[in-house]
Parts: structure tokens; sequence; C-alpha cells
């Protein structure tokens, strides 16, 4: 075997050094190819750990979101329903001691609806609290959230933003973030810690300002919920006791009835409602009650108010007004009726056509009694007159029994103006209500008989001979009768009605009594 020679061997050495030397610079280069690889992977294990948690997260709060709005519709008082939202932000971070404040900018006050704190306990949940410098009232005027330790609270109190705050002030972290609702900075959402290990950062800051914009969102729907079941139960208060009756026709039924309807037609709901809408109405206002509905479901114009009978569940027979209008109920055509039981005002309108009837009929006879009176005096005055007269100017030469006879004319003539003047009289005192009834035990036929006697014997003697018919009771039987009025009845029947006097001639006409 031959030696090598020396130059080739000392190129060959040179070779193996410089390939030893790239070997080493590729495993310097695989080393730090590793280390990066390492570093990237960890690097991109550590955010896709990020990204699953921020998923997760993301996940749980929009589940969160959702429960918070579902259980916003569903009927629980507000103070549950806050309970509710508690209970679900603490599942997303440490909430055991969470408030809501709520800012009443009408009337200047805060409202507390929903407190839990391990110090102060539920002591501060109160509404009408009067709106202060504290930290609750630092976020509404900041507008945005504010996270405090002890010591930026500390230094915010001496400048006397926090001069009135109140409740346990121990806290080692505070959380609040402002809500907007209906337009307006109204509401602050409160997280507080009092141990050091509860230490909230921007992370809380914004998982808290998240579910704040959808508590709010919630809180509008829940407050618009409770002031339309307000507002319903004032408007049910009102119907329920209005004293107008309110009747929702649908289909030819009543839908609706209010408790003054069943007052006022006698009927209950529950029969109202079983019945057709015309089931209580008078048969004969029947067709006009259906035509004038009719009219108004298509649109053409009907009367405002119109009257019509009903039928009560005793057989009574009332009036009622009633006015209605077209509405929607359940989302079909509907007729809204006003009933107001018009039986009184009815029943006065007739007593008022009757008296103002009766009033004309009484001035009637009042015109026609003076008119007769006057007539009636004229024949007495003229007698009077001329049997003075006769006497003023023939006394000397009058025979004593034509004398006498003058005299009695006269006397005759003022008893029967005397009469006629105590008629006047009785008709003043019955109008004024003054008129007075003594009843005593009374023969009618004795009076009847005696009182023809006086009526044969007033008559001229032509007239005495005319034959009367009476069907009387007996003598013996006796009544309870007023003397004086039923003189003057029959008395004034006998000389206005059977046996009137024409005045002049002084003939009886007509029938006798």
């Amino acid at each position: 075997m031959t030696k090598p020679e020396p130059d080739l061997l000392a190129s060959l050495q040179t070779q193996i050094r410089e390939l030893q030397a790239d070997n080493e610079m590729l495993r310097s280069l695989l080393n730090q190819q590793q280390i990066q690889a390492r570093q990237w992977l960890l690097r991109r294990t550590t955010e896709l750990q990020h990204d699953a948690e921020e998923q997760r997260r993301a996940e749980s709060m929009q589940r969160v979101f959702y429960r918070i709005a579902e259980r916003a519709t569903a009927g629980l008082s507000f103070y549950d329903f806050l309970q509710v939202v508690h209970q679900l932000l603490r599942e997303l971070m440490f909430a055991d001691n969470f408030f809501v404040a709520l800012h009443d900018h009408d009337r200047g006050l805060m409202d507390y609806p929903y407190y839990v704190d391990e110090k102060d306990g539920d002591v501060m949940q109160r509404d009408g609290v009067p709106y202060k410098r504290g930290m609750t009232e630092f976020v509404l005027e900041s507008g945005k959230p504010q996270l405090m330790d002890a010591t930026r609270f500390t230094e915010l109190r001496k400048s006397g933003f926090m001069a009135e705050a109140s409740g346990d002030l121990s806290f080692s972290s505070w959380l609040g973030v402002p809500m907007q609702i209906r337009g307006r900075m109204a509401g602050v959402l409160v997280v507080q810690g009092y141990t050091p290990d509860v230490i909230y950062a921007e992370d809380d800051v914004n998982i808290l300002g998240f579910f704040a914009n959808h508590v709010s969102a919630a809180i509008e729907r829940y407050q618009a919920i409770e002031e339309l079941r307000k507002s319903e139960a004032r408007y049910r208060s009102v119907i329920e006791n209005v004293g107008v009756g309110v009747v929702v026709v649908q289909d030819g039924r009543m839908v609706f009835v209010n408790p003054s309807m069943e007052r006022i037609v006698g009927h209950s709901t529950q029969a109202l409602m079983a019945l057709p809408f015309t089931g209580t109405i008078h048969p004969d206002d029947v067709p006009a009650v259906v035509e004038r509905h009719q009219r108004r479901l298509r649109g053409e114009p009907v009367e405002e108010t119109y009257s019509f009978r009903i039928i009560t569940d005793k057989g009574e027979i009332r009036t009622l007004d009633l006015s209605a209008v077209l509405l929607q109920w359940g989302h079909r055509d509907a007729t809204l009726l006003f009933v107001v039981d018009a039986t009184a005002r009815v029943e006065a309108e007739q007593n008022q056509k009757r008296a103002l009837q009766q009033q004309i009929e009484l001035n009637d006879l009042k015109s026609r009694f003076i008119t007769m009176a006057s007539h009636e005096f004229r024949t007495p005055l003229a007698t009077i007159h001329g049997s003075v007269d006769l006497l003023m100017h023939y006394d000397d030469r009058m025979p004593v029994d034509k004398k006498r006879l003058t005299l009695q004319k006269i006397d005759d003539a003022v008893e029967r103006m005397t009469h006629m003047l105590e008629n006047v009289l009785v008709i003043g005192r019955s109008d004024a209500g003054r008129l007075q009834f003594k009843p005593q035990p009374f023969q009618v036929a004795v009076f009847c008989k005696s009182l023809v006697d006086e009526l044969r014997s007033a008559m001229v003697e032509p007239f005495r001979r005319i034959q009367m018919a009476m069907d009387l009771p007996q003598d013996t039987d006796v009544y309870l009768v007023d003397e004086v009025l039923i003189r003057n009845i029959v008395g004034n029947l006998g000389r206005c009605g059977g046996g009137q006097y024409d005045g002049e001639s002084a003939s009886l006409t007509g029938r006798a009594l």
C-alpha cells in the first residue's frame, strides 16, 4: 500500500474541517428552527386556546343574553326578573355582590330595585333615594364605566366626587357601568368584591358593559310591559267601575260586558254572552236596532245616539240610550257600544209632557171659568142694578109685595155672587195646595135631594116642570164626605155642566142634575 502524498493529505484534512464546520452550522440552524417552531407552536396553541376561550365566552354570553331577553317577557315581577339577571351574571364573572340602580330624571331620585351585598345586605334596596354625590351617581354623570380600587376611591372622595358615598366602603374592587334606557343615561349595574383576590380588570369591564347593554334593553321591554299592564289595569278599572254600560259585539254576540251593563239590563254576564246581542231587546225594537247595527258595520252613516227598550230578567221594561263605534277586536271587526239607562229620563219627559198637558187643560179651564164667571157676574149685577134703580125711582108707588120681590131678587143675586166668589177661593186654594179635606159622616141621598130642591126653587116657573130621574143610595146610608167640597163640586156641575145658564135670558138649557 502506498502512502498518500503530503499535499493530498493536507487537502483532505482541510475538507474534513470544512465539512465539520458546515455540520456545526447546520446543527445550529436546526436547533434555532426547532426553537422557533416550538415557540410558534406554543404561541399558536395559546392563540387557539384564547380563541376557544373567547368562543366559549361568546357562546356563554350569547346564551345568557338570550335568557335575559326570554325572562324579560316571562311575566315575572321586576325583582324576580333582576334576581334572574344576577344569577346569569354570575355565570360570566364574580358578581356575588351586585345591585341595580335606576335614575328617575323627572323626580330627580334614585331607585334601587335590586341590591344584594355581603356587607350591606339588602337594606339599600329602596326607592325614592335623593340624588347625591356618590359612586353610582358618578358613573351616571361620567356616562362611562368606572373601575375603582381603594386608592382611586380615596382620591375621588378627597376631590369631592364621592363626598356622599354610602354603604360599606371597605371594598377591594368596585366596578360600575352605565345603562342607556329609552335614550337617556338612566341606570347603573354595579359589582364589587371585598377580598384581595377579587380584582376587576378591563376584561371584566367589557363583560359587564356588554351585559349592561342587554340588560338595559330588557329593562326597557320590561318597563314597557309593566306600563302596558298598569295601563290595562287602569283601563279595566275604569271600564268596570264606570256607570255606563260597555259592550263589545262581534258576529252578532256580546264578547265583552262590563259590570254596569249587568246592573242596567238586569242579566248576568254569562247570560248576556250566551244570547244573541238582541236577546234582551224588546221585540218591537229589534228590527230597528239590527238595521242600525248592520249599517254601522257597512260603514254607512248612523245616528250617533238612539234609544230602544229592553226587558230585564224580572220582566221590567227599561229604555236605554246607545252610542257605538267600530273597532278591531282580536284582529276582526266589532262594535263597541256605550249604553246608558234612560228610563228615568224618559219617564221624567213623559211626566213633564203630562204635566204640561194638564197645565194647558187647567189654563184652558181657568180661562173658560173666568169667561163664565165674568158672564155670570154680569147677570146678578144687572139684577141688583135694575132692582136698586127701580126702588130708587118707584119706591113710593110700588106695592109692598112688589117691593118685597124686588128686594128678594137683590138678595138672591148677592147670594149667587157670594157662591161664585167662594168657588174662586176654592180653586185658588186648590192650585196653592192648601185645600183641606175634612170628611164627616154624610147622607149622600138626603144631600142630593135637598140640592135638587134648591135648584128647582131657583128655576123660573116654566122650567120647574122638568122631570128628573135620580139613582141614589138609601137615605140611611152614610159616607165619609167633606160636605163643603162636595157641595161646591156638585153645585158647579149643576151650574156649569148640567144646568148651564145662558146669562142674559137666565134660561136653563141642557140636562138637569
